[in-house]
């Protein structure tokens, strides 16, 4: 019996990126580092965490990228953040979850005080029963995320479905216990073969997928 619902949130709660794209760059300035094509910084946003993206895409050491990190984060938190987009029809399916008495929780690679503030900002954060975000130096996994998030809600793995647009995401699922829905609206996953090594519980293309199937199995 599912009883508890875990989203990621870029890509998959909201589409943050024009804001990343714009912290990117100016990180990307401020360092002088390898300038990245429209369809690279695509890449980039969808790589997790952040400090290993800067050593993918810009071909940095581990130091630079965490300092880069450090950079990008003081650049999107103080305003960058802001440019972003709830997915359409988020709001009615979190309100339908919580109808239905489920719980709600968010594990994400964004810091916890970056998240804090972008959920807030888009009036998500009531609906969420824990949220769980990185730490500065990203020493937490997902898995470790998705787990912060069961023991506060006192949960299980297999009563629980996690919500992700990544590899990083199917990946940490398995890892934990989960059972996984992949969406391929997000920065991610494209279609169900990109989705099929992570053998997802279900691949959607809208969130009235998501809803729809929650319908179903009620």
């Amino acid at each position: 019996m599912i009883n508890t619902i875990i989203f990621d949130v870029d890509g998959t709660l909201i589409d943050s990126s024009p804001g990343v794209k714009i912290a990117v760059k100016k990180t990307i300035e401020r360092y002088k580092l390898q300038s990245l094509t429209n369809n690279e910084l695509q890449i980039f946003i969808s790589t997790s965490p952040i400090q290993k993206a800067f050593i993918k895409f810009c071909h940095v050491d581990e130091a630079t990228a965490q300092k880069s990190a450090d950079e990008y984060r003081r650049n999107y938190i103080n305003g960058d953040l802001y440019n972003a987009a709830a997915y359409k029809n988020i709001m009615e399916l979190l309100k339908y979850l919580r109808n239905k008495n489920y719980k709600i929780g968010i594990a994400s690679y964004k810091r916890q005080d970056t998240l804090d503030k972008i959920l807030s900002h888009f009036e998500l954060d009531k609906y969420f029963d824990a949220i769980h975000g990185a730490d500065n130096n990203n020493k937490l996994t997902k898995k470790d995320l998705i787990n912060n998030c069961l023991s506060d809600l006192n949960t299980r793995p297999e009563e629980t479905i996690f919500i992700g647009d990544s590899a990083s995401d199917g990946i940490a699922a398995a890892e934990a216990g989960c059972q996984f829905i992949a969406v391929t609206y997000g920065f991610g996953f494209k279609n169900s073969n990109d989705t099929a090594r992570f053998n997802p519980l279900l691949t959607v293309n809208n969130v009235d997928e998501i809803i729809k199937f929650f319908k179903l199995i009620q």
